[in-house]
């Protein structure tokens, strides 16, 4: 199969540098994890993140943190559900160190001062026990960001924000040493202030990719920028065809972009996902009902979409047997969505539809953080471990997050000497140079990857993406802006995920082809894609030790 090349970015002018230890690139709970880690064994660390310090998902994420902690429940269960999940492409080894630290990371952050619910643990999709850590109903994410960021605040930790990673910096051995990075001015349109930050270890923690779709869950900020940084520098990606889309969002007629997410928790109290005649939808297709996997359930939804009694853009959860007092008390947040958009879910029932979510695959990398490429390190939803497989098992990434994020800052405080020299070697930025794409380009792309490489897929519409892809216009020649950055990582990203999907000819996980509807022995392995000269080249093969 012929693809088309992937597109690097303009070259800049380098007006101020910095040095550091270690360079982490995000400011979610993996990013915040990692930096206090290594801050607290004396590596001088910079954090970067290209909004200010309380933006990204993590901060509005509703699940929760899971971790077998019930006496009724236990690893073993956990690890089976994860697996059972993951679709034959987890890594167990992984899997179990992950369950088996998870606990403890919910003791931690209570020793922080998080403030987590008091009651029985929560019930999501794909679970077998009650195992779901919430805090403030289902405001997990703003309580596990604010107990991590103000002890980031509190800590050595020097932190730029409105600043953007562009791409690495490479020596002359080809080892990664530092970021080519960007200081945001007020519109997205505005030349960057590029300079340089040079380190001993570069941390990816940005988090996913879901504006590459027309719909998702994610912040309008998660743009890919960390794998498009990370895919240019050569390193692998695992998994990335891999995106789970969340059952249940909040469906707003011709809305694009960020849309609410409604917490699976809702199920899992009750909530039951109906048609337009109030038949439940997932009766009958899985054991667990409206609380299976949650591939299973998108495409379930799907295809009642598209059996024409009904309309095909959405359908409802219906909560109204939850009750008025609960859904108060334990969903605030979902109740003020739902009231901000004039629906009252103790009365009615609420619109829904799949969209994008969580990119289970991404950086090739162990839960230390180690990638191909030495000095780059990746942690968090931009990185693949191997614990989410094919499709993840819901509220194991806040989990992962915490544990892969702490687990790398001590390893980076193990193996950096505590001396610190300032750089000598000649740097080298790795990608290739080109004129970016055009950001005007983005909004018909996302439309198309949701109408093709979303839910469901098949050869066809995967290749009508490739062609999009081939003939998208360059950017207007001028000095690279956040605009022309953003859109250029979604034009990579949009590339890596139609191609791995496309070669992948089965359906397995999150991955869905209406023309290889079966799942294959022949694919029960991950695959691996990287950019070599300037192209995407493929291989097939188990996850490796990093």
């Amino acid at each position: 199969m012929s693809l088309p090349p992937p597109r690097f970015l303009p070259a800049v002018n380098l007006s101020w540098n910095r040095d550091t230890d270690i360079v982490i690139v995000g400011t979610g709970a993996a990013g915040l994890s990692a930096a206090l880690a290594a801050s607290k064994i004396g590596r001088k660390v910079i954090l970067i993140c290209k909004g200010d310090l309380l933006s990204g998902s993590t901060p509005l994420a509703q699940g929760g943190l899971a971790a077998a902690m019930d006496l009724s429940d236990s690893l073993d269960a956990h690890v089976s559900d994860t697996l059972v999940a993951a679709a034959g492409l987890a890594v167990e080894s992984s899997v179990r160190e992950l369950v088996t630290a998870a606990p403890q990371a919910v003791r931690s952050l209570c020793g922080l001062g998080a403030r987590f619910d008091n009651g029985p643990l929560g019930l999501e999709g794909g679970h077998s026990h009650r195992r779901i850590v919430h805090a403030g109903g289902d405001a997990i994410g703003a309580e596990l960001h604010r107990v991590l960021r103000q002890a980031v605040l509190d800590s050595d930790v020097e932190i730029l924000e409105n600043t953007a990673a562009i791409d690495v910096l490479k020596d002359a051995a080809g080892d990664v040493v530092g970021i080519i990075a960007g200081r945001v001015g007020r519109v997205s349109t505005q030349p960057l202030d590029t300079g340089a930050i040079t380190a001993r270890a570069v941390v990816l923690a940005t988090g996913g990719f879901g504006q590459a779709y027309a719909s998702s869950t994610n912040p309008a900020e998660v743009t890919g920028d960390g794998l498009g940084l990370a895919a240019r520098a050569g390193a692998e990606l695992t998994n990335i065809e891999f995106v789970q889309f969340h059952p249940t969002v909040f469906y707003v007629p011709g809305r694009r972009g960020q849309s609410p997410l409604i917490t699976e928790a809702l199920r899992g109290a009750g909530g039951t996902i109906t048609d337009v005649h109030g038949r439940s939808v997932m009766r009958g297709h899985h054991p667990l009902g409206d609380l299976a996997p949650r591939d299973v359930v998108s495409f379930t939804m799907l295809q009642r979409m598209n059996s024409n009694d009904g309309p095909s853009t959405h359908l409802w959860l219906d909560a109204r047997g939850v009750g008025a007092r609960r859904l108060e008390e334990e969903f605030p947040t979902t109740v003020e969505i739902c009231r901000s958009l004039g629906v009252h879910p103790a009365s009615e029932p609420i619109p829904i539809a799949p969209g994008a979510h969580y990119a289970c695959g991404g950086i090739r990398a162990d839960l230390d953080g180690n990638t191909s490429l030495h000095g780059l390190y990746a942690v968090g939803e931009v990185a693949c471990t191997g614990v989410h497989g094919a499709n993840r098992l819901a509220s194991n990434s806040l989990t992962e997050a915490m544990i892969s994020g702490a687990r790398l800052g001590q390893h980076l405080a193990d193996v950096l000497s505590s001396r610190r020299d300032t750089l000598s070697a000649p740097l080298l930025s790795s990608p290739g140079v080109g004129a970016g794409v055009d950001p005007a380009t983005r909004e018909a792309l996302a439309a198309q990857m949701s109408r093709h490489a979303g839910v469901l897929r098949n050869c066809a519409g995967l290749g009508s993406i490739l062609e999009t892809l081939e003939m998208t216009p360059e950017a207007p020649f001028a000095p690279l802006d956040l605009a022309t950055l953003e859109a250029t990582n979604l034009h990579t990203v949009s590339l890596l995920v139609s191609s791995a999907a496309s070669m992948r000819e089965e359906s397995r996980g999150c991955h869905r082809r209406s023309d290889f509807a079966q799942t294959s022995d022949d694919w029960a392995q991950p695959l691996c894609l990287q950019i070599v000269e300037g192209e995407v080249v493929a291989q097939a093969g188990a996850m490796a030790d990093t």
